[in-house]
């Protein structure tokens, strides 16, 4: 995949907005300069709209993604809307495509906001949009998704389009092997053989219990699938407070070990107790907003679902009678009340010039006016809609312009968001508890806290370790009932028997075959750009089984480099040198796009990254930076001979919009 241009109209900060991306094969980089609040993460931003869409809740969250400026010169104007484009190059089958997704939101007539998508797929055009009926939108929609995912899913945008500050974050603690396994999973491809596994284990325990056929084996069986049910379902639970504890151990550790040192917390726990409640008041108000627009979507359920498919029902009909009445009017049609008027206009003019004599009847002004509409060549009854006047031709025609967004879709991902953040609520109020305590009792309370969490994580640990046993006991004795009649054998089930450890054998290989050239490439990268062991990486080690990932380094001297020993910089430059690996061995080719490209790194670092690490990351990489990261005396040369192209975002803060000049910082 190749972002070639990206177009951002009326978004944030960008008023017009047209980037050309390309960039040629020797020189991936495109450098893009900006000061803080200049527009470099709305352009992130743009580009990730632009691929997976909005999701814009109301008229005041459209509002709000609008350009400030031209929202206040067009302040209710009802044509106001956001556009944002991408284009893009993608292989499918080994052959270039190009690609160009349009997305165009607005508010409709109740204020709704609205969407329509346009992809042009080598000139083949898919439209759909909010007023699209729902069976043809779900088709299109699916066909426009189908093409992003196969080119960089959504799921995993996160590795390749991240923000350097926060790619250390992913090496905290025990984090680090949930990281390494959902990546390799995901990006290398792996899952779909998990899953595949999972569900075929599942169908064959349905088919040997059908193939019992002693009643009391049957049940026997069906208990011991119970029972191992019972204990996977306590790992997930107490992984669930295993996690707990582990962003508590995480948000307390400095606090902890400052306490320990004896240094005084008062100011940092008074203004983690400030973040805390920031927090839970955000989640509360997400709840409120949610029970809001539910209640909202109940109460207006005939506008969002009942009036849309009455339209959808009589929409042939109403286009019928509008065209009937549209060639109607083309051919020169008078309605009978201008013919009288102008029957009583040309009798006045008559009369005042004498030309007749007294005034007509009422039953000569209708045979007059019959006789002109004879002459005329017209018939009122030239059509079965004669009935239909022009107010029911306006509402017609609104109807047909009905546009109403379906917001059940939206609430599904907001329930969902919503479901984990809440479940993230009993732990912040622990955690703020715990802050509160300790902004009374000083350092005392935080060493007691910490050391109790830590004697749950134990105790977590060694639960999940037991059930586990438990399981293994279990599948023990599951699988002696694991036999057919030899006789009379289930191909079914034979052969289902066969898929389980082929998807398990299958993903394990294609782990195997990749690791040696994963930790090899981590271990050469290593050497370069982790400048605190320049050099004196060994080796790097993934273990080979999917199910129980890790992932350790060991210096030359044959110790292992603890990793939650790192400084902050140096957990960036082994998290990002991942994400290297697995842009080259995983299943998709995207760009990288990197926001505060330095995040932690102190000058070795930076110098490292810049001659080692940009120039080979990828076919394209955007970096977005202000002036004293990527410095320009400094730093420009180590890649300028990389570069294709060099932006600088600069902010006009009068008309409140963001310009793009060519040049890195031009004086």
């Amino acid at each position: 995949m190749l972002i070639t241009k990206i177009i951002a109209k009326n978004f944030k900060t960008y008023r017009e907005l047209d980037l050309d991306l390309t960039v040629n094969e020797e020189q991936p980089i495109i450098l893009i300069g900006g000061e803080n609040g200049g527009g470099k993460t709305t352009l992130f931003q743009a580009i990730y709209s632009a691929l997976y869409g909005l999701k814009v809740k109301d008229e005041q969250h459209f509002n709000k993604l609008q350009n400030a400026g031209e929202r206040a010169k067009n302040a209710g104007n009802s044509s106001n809307k956001i556009e944002l484009e991408i284009h893009f190059t993608g292989k499918v089958l080994h052959s270039d495509y190009k690609y160009i997704i349009k997305r165009l939101y607005t508010l409709n007539a109740q204020n709704n906001p609205v969407e329509a998508v346009m992809l042009n797929l080598n000139g083949d055009v898919f439209n759909y949009g909010t007023a699209t009926p729902h069976a043809e939108r779900v088709k299109k929609e699916a066909e426009v998704n189908k093409i992003i995912k196969a080119n960089l899913p959504q799921e995993l945008s996160k590795y390749f389009l991240f923000d350097a500050m926060e790619a250390g974050n992913l090496l905290k603690d025990e984090y680090l092997n949930r990281v390494i396994k959902e990546n390799i999973e995901n990006v290398m491809g792996f899952n779909k053989y998990i899953q595949l596994g999972n569900a075929t284990n599942t169908l064959t325990q349905e088919y040997i219990a059908q193939s019992i056929e002693i009643e009391e084996e049957r049940t026997q069986y069906k208990n011991l699938l119970e029972e191992h049910k019972k204990y996977q379902d306590l790992i997930d639970a107490t992984k669930v407070q295993y996690d707990r504890s582990l962003s508590y151990a995480m948000a307390q550790k400095d606090f902890y070990e400052s306490a320990k040192e004896g240094k005084s917390l008062q100011a940092n726990i008074k203004e983690q107790i400030q973040i805390v409640e920031r927090k839970i008041d955000d989640i509360l108000n997400k709840e409120i907003l949610f029970i809001d627009q539910s209640e909202k979507f109940l109460n207006d359920i005939e506008i969002q679902v009942f009036i849309p498919k009455l339209i959808t029902i009589v929409q042939n009909e109403i286009e019928l009678i509008l065209s009937e009445k549209s060639q109607q009017n083309n051919s020169d049609f008078i309605e009978p009340e201008h013919i009288n008027k102008v029957s009583d206009k040309v009798l006045e003019f008559l009369a005042a010039y004498n030309l007749i004599k007294g005034e007509l009847t009422a039953e000569q002004k209708i045979k007059l006016a019959d006789y002109i509409i004879k002459k005329s060549g017209q018939n009122k009854n030239d059509t079965e809609y004669d009935f239909i006047d022009k107010n029911d031709i306006t509402h017609f025609e609104q109807l047909l312009g009905w546009s109403s967004i379906n917001q059940y879709n939206i609430l599904e991902q907001q329930k969902s968001s919503l479901e984990k953040e809440i479940a993230s609520l009993p732990n912040l109020k622990i955690q703020l508890l715990d802050l509160r305590k300790n902004d009374m009792g000083g350092g005392e309370e935080i060493i007691q806290s910490y050391d109790a969490n830590e004697l749950k994580i134990k105790e977590y640990k060694d639960a999940i370790k037991n059930y586990q046993s438990e399981i293994e006991r279990l599948d023990t004795k599951i699988k002696r009932f694991d036999l057919s009649d030899e006789e009379v054998p289930n191909p079914k089930l034979e052969i289902l028997k066969k898929l389980g450890p082929l998807f398990s054998n299958i993903s394990n290989a294609l782990l195997k075959n990749k690791k040696a050239r994963i930790e090899e490439a981590m271990k050469n990268d290593l050497n370069t750009t982790l400048v605190v062991y320049e050099n004196q990486i060994d080796r790097v080690v993934l273990s080979e089984d999917l199910s129980n990932l890790s992932f350790k380094i060991y210096h030359k001297a044959g110790n292992e480099i603890y990793l939650d020993e790192l400084n902050a910089a140096s957990k960036q430059i082994i998290i990002q040198v991942l994400l290297k690996s697995l842009h080259y061995f995983g299943d998709y080719n995207p760009p990288v796009m990197i926001d505060t490209v330095f995040g932690y790194l102190d000058e070795s670092s930076r110098a490292s990254l810049l001659e080692n690490y940009f120039p080979k990351l990828s076919h394209q990489t955007i970096l977005l930076s202000t002036d004293s990261e990527i410095r320009k005396s400094v730093d420009l040369s180590k890649i300028e001979n990389f570069i294709s192209k060099k932006f600088t975002l600069v902010r006009d803060k009068e008309n409140q919009l963001t310009e793009v000049v060519e040049g890195y910082f031009p004086n």
